[in-house]
């Protein structure tokens, strides 16, 4: 009979994490898929932003929204599993903005309100409506 260590799932687990699984059999939870990373948009409903406007969301811990629209700072909660997104209330400070950049932060609250699904890929992330047709792509711009 073949001798088992009882190392073994101790270096299951440690390589797991080396490769960047989920923690999941060493802990029993698993990690918000999102949290702690910052996202760059590159574009809404297919159109690209201005590349001079300062625009980032971040998914914090404990089911936090923060970004910036490029004139006005954002906040709110967020909950997200299985490639289902639930945002919201999402609230924005109302700094008056160029008309640019306020016509882009409308587009931006707009595509963050029909978001209800995700794809991530490596450092890209799109938003996904309730039919999963893409409302936002996004480039990371934290490394991991």
């Amino acid at each position: 009979m073949p001798h088992r260590s009882r190392a073994r799932p101790v270096l299951l687990a440690a390589l797991a994490l080396i490769a960047g699984a989920a923690p999941a059999a060493a802990s029993g939870a698993m990690p918000a898929p999102l949290a702690g990373s910052e996202w760059t948009p590159t574009a809404i409903d297919g159109a690209a932003l201005p590349e001079d406007m300062r625009v980032f969301l971040q998914f914090r811990g404990a089911g936090r929204l923060r970004g910036h629209g490029g004139c006005n700072s954002l906040a709110g909660s967020y909950s997200a599993a299985g490639g289902r997104l639930s945002l919201g209330p999402l609230a924005m400070t109302r700094k008056s903005c160029a008309p640019p950049v306020d016509a882009a932060e409308q587009r931006l609250l707009a595509a963050l309100e029909r978001a209800r699904g995700y794809r991530r890929e490596r450092i890209r992330l799109t938003l996904l409506d309730a039919a999963g047709r893409p409302v936002m792509q996004l480039r990371q711009t934290d490394p991991d």
